[in-house]
């Protein structure tokens, strides 16, 4: 199986666009809707140059970059370098920034069509691109240090941040809406809020400052979409927050990385199963998967699938990106084994 040309479909996570015939053999059953300008050749990619890093600068001003010596054929992701907000002091600062508009069509044309055939003519669930992003999204606009520190010094300029934030996700979020919103059947929603070990913030600080800024958003959501279910990214170790994302009304969570801190899979389906839908945690991405065998992959496959079935609520999938390191066979393995132990 190979390919004529390869595709990106995000130029910072520099994702191959995985072809019709790869998603087949692997019984992916959904498919996204992305703009259509996230699509890029990659022997057409055209990296702009800021300040010694190559990279681009994405709508609200953070240039995702990388060390400018390298070759673009050795970068494999791109980081947010550039923050526009970094220097920011007073509310009045943020405010004044030039946020962009969330009510510009422009990304969405063509989309419409495309999710009207998959949504009428096959039996994939039709999956939106990422519509909101709150607070992970103001380390990358003030620096993820800087932004850390503002959790305890200076709430008000995120505050601030998140309600500008959110003016625009649910601009963006009608004006997607608008194009595809009658075949779309799971709409995204990223945030990061946990490493490895444990919260980013803390918790109260989410509920206070977080919570409802992203409450409203799933209301405007719930209002423009009422029949879509609504996935949660967050990275990391997140049973701290995951009562929070059942009162929001999140119907599932990704990509449940088992390798994180309080992440068992038992324990989790154990707490949260009957209120929420875990989407992922197929197979230890930082460990198995890259390093170990495919018989290791598929015992790993075994025990993750047969603790986050029991009941219903599971969606088999691989935890976050499958990374250049990992070895063929054993992406071949792992989905292998989920349509293997998947079924009831």
């Amino acid at each position: 199986m190979t390919e004529e040309r390869i595709v990106l479909s995000s130029f910072s996570q520099q994702l191959a666009k995985p072809s019709e015939a790869v998603l087949e053999r692997f019984h992916v059953d959904t498919r996204w809707i992305r703009p259509l300008s996230n699509y890029i050749e990659y022997d057409k990619m055209e990296p702009q140059y800021e300040q010694g890093y190559i990279g681009q600068f994405d709508q609200f001003g953070v240039f995702w970059g990388n060390d400018a010596s390298k070759d673009v054929r050795d970068i494999l992701y791109y980081d947010p370098i550039i923050h526009p907000l970094e220097n920011a002091m007073t509310v009045q600062d943020v405010e004044q920034f030039s946020w962009p508009s969330g009510k510009n069509t422009k990304p969405f044309e063509g989309l419409k069509d495309i999710a009207k055939t998959l949504h009428e003519k096959t039996s994939y669930a039709v999956c939106s691109t990422a519509v909101s992003n709150t607070f992970e999204f103001c380390t990358f606009l003030f620096g993820f240090t800087r932004a850390m520190k503002l959790v305890r010094v200076k709430p008000e300029l995120l505050d601030t941040a998140m309600k500008e934030l959110s003016r625009y996700w649910t601009d963006y979020i009608s004006t997607y809406l608008d194009q595809v919103g009658k075949y779309i059947d799971v709409v995204c929603i990223n945030s990061d809020l946990a490493s490895q070990d444990g919260p980013l913030v803390n918790p109260a600080f989410y509920e206070q400052h977080v919570k409802p800024v992203d409450k409203k958003i799933v209301q405007h959501l719930k209002r423009v979409a009422p029949h879509v279910k609504i996935n949660f990214h967050s990275c990391g170790s997140v049973p701290a927050f995951i009562p929070h994302f059942i009162d929001l009304g999140y119907d599932s969570i990704n990509p449940v990385q088992v390798s994180a801190c309080d992440m068992e899979p038992c324990s989790l389906k154990k707490r949260f199963g009957k209120s929420i839908t875990f989407w992922g945690g197929l197979c230890d991405s930082q460990h198995t998967l890259p390093f170990g065998t495919p018989k290791m992959v598929r015992d790993d496959v075994k025990k993750n699938v047969n603790c986050l079935k029991t009941g219903g609520g599971f969606i088999a999938a691989n935890i976050h990106n499958i990374t250049a390191e990992v070895p063929p066979e054993n992406i071949v393995a792992m989905f292998d084994a989920a349509r293997e132990f998947g079924t009831y």
